[in-house]
């Protein structure tokens, strides 16, 4: 974002791990930034809101053979 955007280095730093903390923090550069600079901080609060390994699982293959064994599957309740 630092070539894209005209903002120091810090602020837009703040503004990259606030958004994926989703802690709502902000040093107000957020409504002057480009649509790039916009799109990259929802990104960013998607990734830090869902997860990296999250993410990462999110596109394993659903079914694979363990050599012969077989785990038990649950469905677990959160929230």
């Amino acid at each position: 974002m630092t070539v894209f955007e005209p903002f120091a280095t810090q602020a837009l730093f703040f503004e990259v791990i606030s958004a994926f903390g989703t802690t709502g923090l902000s040093m107000g550069i957020t409504p002057d930034l480009s649509v790039f600079g916009r799109f990259i901080l929802v990104i960013t609060m998607f990734i830090g809101r869902i997860g990296i390994l999250a993410l990462l699982l999110m596109f394993k293959p659903k079914h694979q053979k363990a050599l012969g064994k077989e785990y038990p599957e649950v469905d677990i309740i959160v929230g």
